[in-house]
């Protein structure tokens, strides 16, 4: 049986963080205790998510931000999954976290992670627009292309 709290987090978009649950009348120890149980998800020091929620949004929103590139044309469905994860985080974002350990920063030089520095990119709190995920595929393929050139020049 769903819980009113599991409820509106799905009305926030799968992912909410405490304060907007607080504003619906949520108490932080019920939230607490439905996150100990196993009814949500603590996805990062105040936002929680639904057990349903994507594994990858889960991940990302750990990092700090939302699908980005491939990832979100995986998400919705358009490529196979990629190696990396692609995440957009705002343009003044800090505080970065590994997808997998909240409490470990995230490494810069990590192949795991892929991050795209966004002022804005639209979409919903698990992904970023369609056309912003293309611009962005299209921009990670330029520069992959680039890089793998001039690799094989040396």
């Amino acid at each position: 049986m769903e819980m009113k709290l599991e409820r509106d987090i799905g009305a926030l978009g799968g992912i909410a963080k405490l304060s907007e649950l607080l504003d619906r009348g949520h108490h932080p120890e019920h939230v607490r205790i439905a996150c100990n149980y196993g009814r949500i998800i603590r996805v990062r020091k105040g936002w929680y998510a639904r057990r349903d929620a994507p594994s990858d949004a889960i991940l990302a929103w750990r990092v700090g931000g939302r699908l980005a590139c491939v990832s979100a044309l995986h998400y919705l469905g358009l490529l196979d999954r990629p190696a990396a994860l692609h995440v957009a985080v705002r343009a003044n974002a800090s505080r970065l976290r590994a997808p997998r350990n909240a409490r470990s920063r995230l490494d810069a030089l990590s192949a795991e992670v892929v991050v795209h520095w966004v002022s804005d990119a639209g979409g919903d709190r698990v992904t970023v627009a369609p056309a912003t995920a293309l611009a962005q595929a299209a921009q990670c393929w330029a520069t992959a292309t680039t890089t793998s050139a001039a690799r094989g020049r040396r």
